[in-house]
């Protein structure tokens, strides 16, 4: 299954180890195809660069760039159309994350925003292919593949 995690997917996977984010990760990576682009990786070098960020998983930015390392080589780094399209209503700086969802041809887009959750952009994921699903869903559900 080709999967799109969202940024804030990705972020609690890292800063929670233990924790079932990092688990739908360490799924995918085995068993599926993780999709990202360059866009997100800036986005989620950002923010673990934020103050407040930083405080909980404690990186320096050799640490910081050793995660969107890990990341890039996980996933198929897809690029983005030159014109994003307007998509996310109420949030349009997730227009890339949806975008990078379409051009790697996803299935799933995994995130808790609940902008990427809205009417409108479900139904333009429905369109493309792809479902929108919350992580702790499409764990269970990547759980209950591998049990039978």
């Amino acid at each position: 299954m080709r999967i799109m995690c969202d940024t804030n997917v990705l972020l609690r996977a890292f800063l929670t180890p233990a924790g079932s984010a990092a688990e739908l990760l360490k799924t995918i990576a085995a068993e599926h195809l993780l999709i990202t682009s360059q866009f997100q990786l800036a986005e989620l070098l950002d923010v673990l660069r934020r103050p407040k960020i930083r405080a909980l998983h404690g990186r320096d930015e050799e640490g910081i760039r050793r995660v969107i390392a890990q990341v890039y080589k996980l996933a198929v780094v897809v690029p983005l159309p030159a014109d994003v399209p307007a998509i996310v209503p109420g949030d349009p700086k997730d227009n890339p994350i949806v975008m990078t969802a379409v051009a790697g041809n996803a299935e799933v887009l995994c995130t808790l925003d609940k902008h990427l959750r809205e009417a409108t952009v479900a139904a333009f994921c429905s369109n493309n292919g792809m479902r929108v699903v919350r992580d702790a869903e499409l764990l269970a559900e990547l759980r209950a593949r591998e049990s039978e």
